[in-house]
This record gives C-alpha cells, sequence and structure tokens, in this order.
C-alpha cells in the first residue's frame, strides 16, 4: 500500500518535469513559428511522433500530479487516468521514441548517437523516456495491463504510419523533399515495397515485444519491491 508522502513525492516529480517538458516544447513550437516562411512549415511540430508522445506524456503528467498532490473530486477524477493501462502505453511511446533515435536514426552501433545534441533533444528523446520507465516500475498503479493492452496502443503507432505516407506523398519540406517524417518510414528509401512492409511489420513485432517486456518488468519489480 503506498503511503500519502510517497504519493507526494512521486506527484512532485512529475509536476517539476512538467514545467521543464513544457518549456522544451514551447521553445521548439516558437522556432518553428519563427522560421515560417523560410523553412519547413509549421505543422511539422506535431507532425513528429517524438513531439506528439511528449505533449501526451505532459498532458499525463499534469494530471498525474493532481492525482497524487491534490484532494477531493478533482484528485479522483484525475486519478482515473492513473492506472497501469494509461502508464503502460505512454511508457511504450516513450521507449519507441528512445530506441527509433539510438538505433535507427542516430544508432549506437554506427558512432552517430549524440544524447545531448541540445537540450530540448536530451528532453525529449532521453529524460522522458528515462523518467517514464521509472515512474512505471516504481509506482503502484490501480488495475491490470496484458498483451492486449499493448496491442491497443499500438494501433496509433499503424495509424501514424498511414499518415506518414498520406502526407509524405501529398506534401513537401521547404527543399523540396518528400514530407516524410523519419527516413525508415519512407518506402522509396527501399529497393521494393515488399522490403518496405517486411520492415513495417518487423518494427511493429519488435513495439509489441517491447510492450510485453515491460509487462513482464513490471510483474518482476512489483515481486521484489515494495513501495
Amino acid at each position: 500500500m503506498i503511503t500519502r508522502r510517497t504519493r507526494q513525492i512521486f506527484g512532485l516529480v512529475a509536476a517539476i518535469y512538467a514545467v521543464y517538458l513544457f518549456l522544451v516544447l514551447a521553445e521548439g513550437l516558437s522556432e518553428d513559428l519563427m522560421h515560417v516562411g523560410t523553412a519547413d512549415p509549421a505543422w511539422q511540430f506535431p507532425y513528429y511522433f517524438t513531439n506528439q508522445s511528449n505533449i501526451l506524456l505532459l498532458i499525463w503528467m499534469v494530471i498525474f500530479s493532481v492525482a497524487n498532490l491534490g484532494q477531493g473530486a478533482l484528485a479522483e477524477r484525475a486519478g482515473r487516468l492513473v492506472n497501469q493501462a494509461v502508464a503502460t502505453g505512454l511508457t511504450l511511446y516513450m521507449v519507441v521514441v528512445f530506441v527509433i533515435v539510438a538505433c535507427i536514426l542516430n544508432s549506437f552501433y554506427s558512432a552517430q548517437f549524440e544524447p545531448v545534441p541540445s537540450g530540448g533533444s536530451l528532453y525529449l528523446h532521453v529524460i522522458s523516456p528515462m523518467l517514464m520507465l521509472a515512474i512505471y516500475l516504481l509506482y503502484p498503479w490501480r488495475g491490470q495491463a496484458t498483451w492486449r493492452t499493448v496491442l491497443a496502443w499500438m494501433a496509433y503507432l499503424f495509424l501514424y504510419v498511414i499518415l506518414a505516407n498520406v502526407v509524405g506523398t501529398f506534401a513537401r519540406w521547404a527543399d523540396g523533399t518528400q514530407a516524410y517524417p523519419y527516413n525508415f518510414l519512407n518506402p522509396h528509401n527501399y529497393p521494393g515495397v515488399a522490403l518496405y512492409l517486411a520492415t513495417i511489420v518487423g518494427l511493429s513485432l519488435a513495439v509489441f515485444l517491447v510492450g510485453c517486456g515491460l509487462l513482464r518488468m513490471k510483474r518482476r519489480f512489483d515481486a521484489e519491491v515494495v513501495v
């Protein structure tokens, strides 16, 4: 049983990080808006999955803080979203952000990974995933999550791939190239459609296994650690 003091500590950590994350996201958005007309379009900011997932994390961190620091009806309503199903999905998204950057975009094995190319990148790609993973493992969530929960959260990832292909086909960046958010989602970078589809299927399987791995880690952690 989690104590009131422990809940307040979790809530305070989340509240502090939510403030920093808001400032990081606001800075990124303002930079994009300042370069409208001279660089890529302003809609690129919400287009990237990294920004989408961090915005979602920011909203949830505020809700998590209210649920753990507040009292009364508001805290009770916020607490409805503080459960393992929601936490599993958010953690999965944040782990995907980190792994995609560290293993595909600027991979470890090619010696290109730079965890701190900028302050904003550090928060969005490294600290957010690490903090969410820590909270996921340490906090005693309400309810249960299963592999079906993982599949439900993966539904948006499939929609995102479709969105990326639609936008990439019909829109262009400022330099005239097709507006795919990430090169590995551009089917034209593959020798054939079959290989592209195989890559998407392989990545989907990997994400599902990561999600199931998170569930297993949480069960083992709960069995060994008493909060």
